[in-house]
């Protein structure tokens, strides 16, 4: 008896809100609303829908669903239940307007990153792996683009933001905030389902926690990922992706790609490092306007967080291997 209650105890404890609050605890949530929409996108797709989850009203359906049940719905109860802020305070337009236009580099990296790795993969002798959630159009008018763009950047923009920008952000106290820089990128690759974009996605993930820091909310961001997208739109023809639908082996890419991505990724480093610079010198102002000289106050983000170590624990574990088992079903070709 007293085994068994020690064992109820102890998964009593994993699962209820901890206290400190850490940022392993809402991985799990995250994974589980994941699978959840998974399994629930499947059964809608195998006929019950008229459409395909390949065409852009089905791409819709599924990031929305998987937006609201993997991250929102996660991020909303979390909040609720320990009483985080995560959608951080409102620091001025000046922040958010630069936050916007360093979506331009943005663009430039995934655009690279994803040309690269597209052309080592097959290089070696890999075959295209196509992301969880993706969408095919053959014309492109002003009605498909307005909802291509709510449906693969401002609605996912919100999600994750709200999610990894907000609520495992919030697990990171101020004096480990340093590892966020690592851990959050990592989730936001992790959940993406998105092999061929995994190297874009985890260096943006890098920005995107740098703006998180320096405008202390979410809109950053979220202003940050549609200015990448915009961006999209206008250098397409300069910097575009390769498309994957269209790519089957190594000899089917042009050899111009590498000649525009690889610069295009020294181009970006140099204008997020102004970038950088510029959105420091706002928080170091805003910061000392706010606070004074009290460099860790418990109002800030991750004022009730843990220790980093926190983090390691049952809950982030069962939702890596959740995580883990949807890559491996992603490689073995089975899709939604």
């Amino acid at each position: 008896m007293d085994v068994l209650r020690s064992v109820k105890d102890f998964f009593v404890n994993s699962f209820k809100y901890p206290k400190p609050y850490n940022w392993g605890y809402p991985v799990f949530f995250g994974s589980c609303g994941m699978a959840l929409a998974i399994f629930l996108l499947r059964f809608l797709f195998s006929g019950v829908f008229p459409f395909s989850s390949t065409s852009l009203i089905g791409c819709a359906v599924i990031v929305l669903v998987l937006v609201m049940l993997a991250f929102v719905l996660p991020s909303v109860l979390i909040a609720e239940k320990g009483g985080l802020y995560i959608t951080g305070r409102y620091t001025g337009i000046g922040a958010l307007i630069l936050a916007f236009l360093s979506g331009a580099p943005l663009y430039l990296i995934k655009a690279s990153c994803h040309n690269l790795l597209v052309a080592l993969w097959l290089r070696i002798g890999g075959t295209i792996v196509f992301p969880a959630a993706f969408y095919h159009l053959e014309e492109i008018n002003g009605l498909t683009l307005a909802l291509s763009i709510l449906i693969d950047t401002i609605v996912p923009a919100f999600g994750i933001s709200l999610f990894f920008l907000g609520a495992v952000w919030q697990g990171f106290s101020e004096k480990n905030k340093r590892w966020a820089y690592i851990i959050v990128p990592l989730l936001i690759a992790l959940f993406s389902f998105d092999f061929m974009d995994i190297v874009g996605i985890f260096f943006i993930g890098m920005w995107l926690c740098i703006l998180r820091n320096n405008t202390e909310n979410i809109y950053g961001p979220v202003l940050a990922l549609l200015g990448s997208r915009f961006t999209g739109i206008l250098m397409e023809s300069i910097v575009g992706e390769l498309d994957l639908t269209t790519i089957r082996v190594y000899s089917d890419i042009p050899n111009t790609i590498f000649y525009s991505s690889v610069p295009a990724i020294f181009v970006a480093a140099i204008l997020l490092a102004f970038f950088r610079k510029a959105l420091g010198e706002f928080h170091n102002a805003y910061s000392a306007d706010v606070y004074g000289d009290n460099e860790f106050p418990d109002e800030k983000d991750g004022g009730k967080a843990g220790g980093f170590f926190k983090g390691f624990n049952l809950t982030l574990v069962l939702g890596i291997i959740v995580c883990v088992v949807f890559w491996v079903l992603l490689f073995d070709g089975v899709r939604i």
